[in-house]
C-alpha cells in the first residue's frame, strides 16, 4: 500500500517539476515565450494530490491517537521534523543566493520580517519568500488543526469541522477574500478533508473496486487538466482544486487498496519527492545558465529539453534526499529520542 502511495507522490513532485518548466523556464531561457505544449501546463495539479494524500497519511497512521493527548507532542516533533530541516537547508542557501545578486529573488527577500517568517512558514500577505512554500504553510495549518483531534477528540472535530464548513460557504467569496481569510479558508484547505474521508472510505472497497476508483479518479484528474489547457475551459479558481481533489481522493483509494504494481524506482522517486519538490525551481533555473550558454535550445525541441530539465531536477532531488533530507532527519530524530529518554 505504501509503495503505491509513494508513486503517486513521485509522479505528483514531478507534475509540479514539469509544470514550471514548462510555463516559466523553457518560455523566458530557451524558445522566445513557447513551451513544449499547453498539455503539460495543468502539472501544478499535482499540488492537489499532495494535499489529499497528506489527508489520507495523517488519518491512517494517527487515527488511533485519536483522543490522546500525550500523542500530540510525538505527532508534532514528526511533523516538524519533516518538514522544516531540509526546508530550512534550501531556504539558506535561496537566501544567499539572493544576497549575493542583489537583483533576483523577490522584492521581500531581504527583509528581516520576511525572512523570519518564511524561516517559520508563517503566512504573510506577501506570502514566503521561497515561492512554493505556500504549500507548506498550509501543510502546518492542517497539521495544527489535525493536532486538537489528538488533544481532544471530540473539540477537536468540532474546530476541524468547523474550519471545513466555513471553507465550504467562503467558496464563492475566496478570490476576493482579504489576508489571512484568503489563506485560512482556501479551497485547498478542503483537500485535507479529501484525504480524511479516503482513509475512512478505501477498507471497506474489495481489490476490483479500488483499482476501479483509481483508474475513475486518474480519468477524472486528467481530463480535467486537458479540459482546462487544451480545451480551454478552465473552472473558477475556488472551485477547480475540488475537481482535481476529487480525482486525486478515488486515485489514492487505488493506490491504497487496489494493489497496483509499484515499481522500485518510482517508489523511491516518492521517498524523494519533498527533496525533489524544494530544490526543483532553483536547481532547474542555475542549470538553465550552462544549458543557455552552450546553445543546446538550438540543437533540440522543446520537448526534449523538458525532458532534460526533468531529468536534471530529478536527480538534484534524489541526491538532496540521501545525502541531506534522510541524514537530517536522522540526526534530529536520535536528539529527539535521546531527550525522551532522559
Amino acid at each position: 500500500m505504501l509503495n503505491g502511495l509513494q508513486c503517486g507522490r513521485a509522479v505528483a513532485a514531478l507534475m509540479v517539476a514539469v509544470f514550471h518548466a514548462n510555463v516559466f523556464l523553457l518560455p523566458k531561457n530557451f524558445y522566445n515565450g513557447e513551451g513544449a505544449g499547453v498539455g503539460f501546463n495543468f502539472g501544478y495539479a499535482g499540488v492537489e494530490f499532495f494535499f489529499v494524500l497528506s489527508g489520507f497519511i495523517m488519518a491512517l497512521v494517527h487515527r488511533r491517537d485519536f483522543g490522546q493527548p500525550a500523542q500530540a507532542t510525538r505527532f508534532l516533533r514528526k511533523r516538524i521534523l519533516r518538514i522544516y530541516p531540509i526546508y530550512w537547508v534550501v531556504l539558506t542557501a535561496l537566501l544567499a543566493i539572493y544576497f549575493a545578486a542583489p537583483g533576483r529573488g523577490p522584492e521581500h527577500a531581504r527583509e528581516g520580517f520576511a525572512i523570519l517568517t518564511s524561516y517559520l512558514l508563517f503566512p504573510t500577505i506577501d506570502g514566503p519568500i521561497m515561492q512554493i512554500a505556500w504549500t507548506l504553510q498550509h501543510e502546518m495549518l492542517f497539521y495544527a488543526v489535525f493536532t486538537l483531534l489528538i488533544v481532544h477528540i471530540r473539540w477537536g472535530m468540532v474546530a476541524f469541522g468547523g474550519w471545513m464548513l466555513a471553507c465550504v460557504i467562503s467558496l464563492p467569496f475566496w478570490p476576493e477574500m482579504a489576508y489571512p481569510f484568503e489563506f485560512v479558508l482556501k479551497a485547498h484547505n478542503l483537500l485535507f478533508l479529501f484525504g480524511i474521508l479516503a482513509a475512512l472510505v478505501y477498507k471497506h472497497l474489495s481489490q476490483n473496486m479500488a483499482r476501479l476508483s483509481f483508474w475513475a479518479g486518474t480519468l477524472l484528474f486528467l481530463g480535467i487538466g486537458l479540459t482546462e489547457t487544451m480545451g480551454g475551459m478552465a473552472l473558477s479558481e475556488n472551485i477547480r482544486p475540488l475537481g482535481y481533489g476529487l480525482g486525486a481522493a478515488l486515485a489514492v483509494i487505488g493506490l491504497a487498496q487496489g494493489n497496483l504494481p509499484a515499481p522500485n524506482w518510482l517508489t523511491f522517486l516518492g521517498n524523494a519527492s519533498y527533496a525533489i519538490y524544494l530544490v526543483h525551481l532553483p536547481v532547474m533555473n542555475i542549470a538553465a545558465v550552462p544549458l543557455r550558454k552552450l546553445e543546446v535550445h538550438t540543437m533540440i525541441p522543446p520537448l526534449a529539453m523538458l525532458a532534460l530539465i526533468t531529468v536534471i531536477v530529478t536527480i538534484a532531488g534524489s541526491l538532496a534526499h540521501i545525502y541531506l533530507e534522510k541524514p537530517l532527519i536522522a540526526f534530529f530524530a536520535k536528539r529527539a529520542a535521546k531527550k525522551s529518554a532522559a
